[in-house]
Formats: structure tokens, C-alpha cells, sequence
């Protein structure tokens, strides 16, 4: 009885085992969607966890990727592919968190080309992070932290001026309304600015310099600023007018109350001229200085 395994009865051999996965060429890569509005804006509502994962040596890297997430799963279906790019993008990034749209706008401006076959290596989309990130941070900390911030809390304190005196058998809710007022003057500059930066950034991948041209935060500080001292001179006014109510008159007694925020104005003025650099430290000596003057006055 012959074999079923031996060769001279017609049965063919196996194939042999040296052919190996490595041998069989690579399919092509999964084209590329095109994005769509929904991917932007969900993107744009992940940017407002950029700095959840904040750490020393990435800073807003891990958010800045997590944020890439609906556009890079458009741009590249393949998973090793998604990972390579997600892996890119968790590097280190730091910038101003809400300006933080035009560095992610033009990253994704930059991956569709290199999606679609462009010429276009890692190192210029790193090159291109970068050279946005610093100017956006330099940018957006004078507008955001020292103008913007100050101007919503004097529209909060003012805000507390609309009613009358609370009612002592009633909560009073004039609490709940100056936090309000001040988050909501502060996102009403905030929040349209973030939704638009995407897209801006996206348009303007390929020219980085007229994205930062196009902000003119400093003419919009300028306003804020002359807002911001209109504001506070308004706050005395009332403090003041409220004084005169209560006592009837404004003897010395109610003026020696002032003494602090008049010298505290002086020695800023003064110390500021010469050291215009020293914002922070001229700002907590001025407040011990006042601390000290109301202790004795």
C-alpha cells in the first residue's frame, strides 16, 4: 500500500516553510478622509483639557495630543500609523492654553498634506509647533493673565452694585453673582477666540507669521486697559458715595481709610518707572506696604 505522503503517488510536497511574512510586499496605505467640521469642533472642545496631563517634561504635550485625536483618526485609519503620529504630537509643547488652537490648527494643516503624500518629514511639523508656541505663550499672558483677568473681576465687584442691601432673613445672593459676572465677562473673550483659533491656524498652516499678525491682541489690550481703569474709578466712586451715605459726611477718619490705596498708588507709579520689568515684586511690596499703613492708620 502506497503512502499518502510519499511523492512518487502524485501527492504534491508542501510548500516550503522559508517564505516568510517579510517576503510579501507591504499593502499600500489606507487613503486618508477628508476632514469635516465635526472633527474641528470636537477637537476645539478637547482643548479645553490641554493642560489636564500637565507634566515638567512634556508640559501640554499629553494634551495636545489627546485633543489631535478626531482629526489624526481622519487623517490616518491605519492604527500603527495613528500611533506613530500620536506619539509625535505627545512631545513637548508649551503655549498659552487658549491660543493653544492656532499651534494645533496648523499642525493638523501640515499632517493632511503629509497624509495625502506631501513631502513633508516630522521635523517640520516639530519646527512648526514651535515656532508658534513661544510667540502665542509671549502673546497671550499679558492679554489674558494681567488685563483680561483684572477687568472681569472689577465687572464681577461692580456687579454687586445692581442690587440693593441684601435682605438679612434671605441668602444673600450677591455671592454667587460676582463670580459669575467675572467668568462670564472672561469667556465671552475667551470662548470665541478658542472655537475660532482652529480653523485659523489650519488655514494658515503654511504661513506661521500672518497667523500672529492677525491677532492684534495689543490694540484689544489697549481697550481692556482704559476699560479696566474706567472700571476701577468707578469702584471708588461708589465705595466713596457709599461712605457718605452711611456717616452722612466724609470726615478724616473715612479719608485715612483711603490712605493705603493712595500710597500704594504713588509707590507703585514711582517704582515702576524705574524698574518697568519688575511688575510682580513691585506689586507684592506695594500690598505689605499697604498691609503695614492700615495696621497703624
Amino acid at each position: 500500500m502506497t503512502s499518502e505522503l510519499d511523492p512518487a503517488a502524485g501527492v504534491p510536497e508542501p510548500a516550503p516553510r522559508d517564505v516568510a511574512p517579510r517576503d510579501v510586499a507591504p499593502s499600500e496605505p489606507a487613503e486618508p478622509k477628508p476632514l469635516r467640521a465635526r472633527d474641528f469642533g470636537a477637537a476645539s472642545a478637547r482643548l479645553l483639557h490641554l493642560q489636564a496631563i500637565l507634566a515638567p517634561e512634556r508640559m501640554q504635550g499629553p494634551g495636545f495630543a489627546f485633543a489631535l485625536v478626531p482629526i489624526l483618526r481622519r487623517l490616518y485609519p491605519e492604527k500603527p500609523r495613528l500611533a506613530e503620529a500620536l506619539v509625535r504630537h505627545s512631545s513637548y509643547v508649551a503655549t498659552h492654553p487658549v491660543l493653544a488652537g492656532y499651534v494645533l490648527g496648523a499642525a493638523a494643516g501640515l499632517e493632511e498634506w503629509r497624509a495625502a503624500g506631501a513631502a513633508i518629514d516630522p521635523e517640520r511639523i516639530d519646527a512648526l509647533k514651535r515656532a508658534l508656541a513661544s510667540p502665542l505663550a509671549a502673546m497671550g499672558d499679558p492679554f489674558f493673565w494681567v488685563t483680561l483677568r483684572p477687568f472681569a473681576g472689577l465687572v464681577g465687584v461692580l456687579g454687586i452694585a445692581l442690587f440693593g442691601p441684601a435682605d438679612p432673613s434671605l441668602p444673600d445672593a450677591r455671592v454667587l453673582l460676582c463670580p459669575f459676572l467675572l467668568l462670564l465677562t472672561y469667556n465671552a473673550v475667551a470662548i470665541p477666540i478658542r472655537w475660532r483659533s482652529l480653523r485659523a491656524g489650519y488655514r494658515g498652516a503654511d504661513r506661521p507669521a500672518e497667523i500672529l499678525r492677525a491677532l492684534r491682541l495689543t490694540d484689544a489690550r489697549d481697550v481692556l486697559e482704559r476699560g479696566g481703569a474706567l472700571l476701577y474709578g468707578a469702584l471708588v466712586t461708589l465705595v466713596l458715595a457709599a461712605l457718605g451715605t452711611v456717616t452722612g459726611r466724609l470726615d478724616a477718619r473715612d479719608a485715612a481709610a483711603f490712605a493705603p490705596l493712595g500710597l500704594g498708588f504713588l509707590a507703585a507709579r514711582a517704582w515702576l518707572r524705574r524698574s518697568p520689568s519688575a511688575s510682580v515684586e513691585v506689586a507684592l511690596a506695594v500690598l505689605a506696604l499697604a498691609a503695614a499703613v492700615s495696621l497703624v492708620v
